[in-house]
């Protein structure tokens, strides 16, 4: 009975861990939203403010935030589409294709993720401005449109399908991009859809690569246009605590409601 409490000890540590951790991670957002709903009456004015949308309205009044939601979502899935598109084909080419030293390709490919992404800036900056895609759409995702980390899903996804089944689908005269889009696709949805959740978060939460592609508010994204809300000489912190919740919906219901997709992908293919 004395060794009770020594045994509760490490349980009782862990709670308070989590409970300290989840303190950390809910208080900021929990701080967003009560700001970005309640409205300070302006110096001078008595009052205590008032709880409402006012915050809202004067986000979008001072800068083209539907605008710019609506330019996030179209590179949101071009971005998407192609990183899946890209990655597609080159995790079929390195597992099930003819490859000499497909060990070589898939080097190459992971040599990408150890080089920071800022290095490329000044280079992509130029091929953009040399090919006159400056302050376009086009040219926020169109650097994006391949990611060794989404190769290095969908290959090691593509490790553990049956062997069986593809030469069973060759012997019966399926062809290669047959056999990807009608067996391979859907038995290892878990993969795609983890590589989708996962470019769509990127490509909605840039930031500086659209700042420096774009000049028009017009075209830019809503990051960008969430930033200008605070770079006004009188800050107003209830709009700017507006334009983050508005940017934050979309991430976090892509997350909700893709979190089992993101624990299947991610564990599939572990074992290879």
């Amino acid at each position: 009975m004395k060794t009770a409490p020594f045994k509760a000890a490490p349980r009782i540590a862990l709670y308070t861990y989590v409970v300290i951790i989840a303190i950390l991670v809910v208080f900021p957002v929990a701080y967003a939203a009560a700001g970005a709903f309640h409205t300070v009456p302006a110096a001078g004015n008595a009052g205590q403010g008032k709880w409402g949308l006012e915050n809202f309205a004067t986000a979008l009044d001072r800068a083209p935030l539907l605008k710019q939601g609506l330019n996030s979502a179209l590179v949101t899935l071009a971005q998407t589409g192609l990183q899946l598109l890209t990655a597609m084909l080159a995790a079929y080419a390195l597992v099930f294709g003819q490859l000499k030293r497909p060990g070589l390709w898939f080097g190459i490919f992971l040599v990408t993720l150890m080089i920071p992404g800022e290095t490329n800036v000044v280079a992509n900056y130029l091929t953009i401005r040399s090919a006159g895609l400056f302050d376009t759409l086009v040219a926020v995702f169109l650097p994006f449109g391949a990611s060794g980390y989404a190769i290095f899903l969908l290959r090691q996804a593509f490790l553990n399908f049956p062997k069986e089944i593809h030469e069973a689908a060759v012997l019966d005269g399926c062809s290669p991009l047959g056999f990807l889009f009608r067996f391979l696709l859907p038995l290892c949805r878990p993969a795609i859809m983890t590589v989708a959740l996962t470019s769509a978060i990127a490509a909605w939460n840039g930031y500086m690569w659209p700042l420096i592609v774009t000049e028009s508010p017009e075209v830019r994204t809503i990051q960008v246009g969430v930033s200008s809300l605070a770079d006004e000489a009188s800050v107003d912190v209830g709009s700017v605590l507006a334009g983050l919740m508005l940017v934050s919906i979309p991430t976090i219901l892509l997350v909700i409601f893709g979190q089992k997709f993101l624990a299947k992908g991610l564990t599939q293919g572990a074992g290879r």
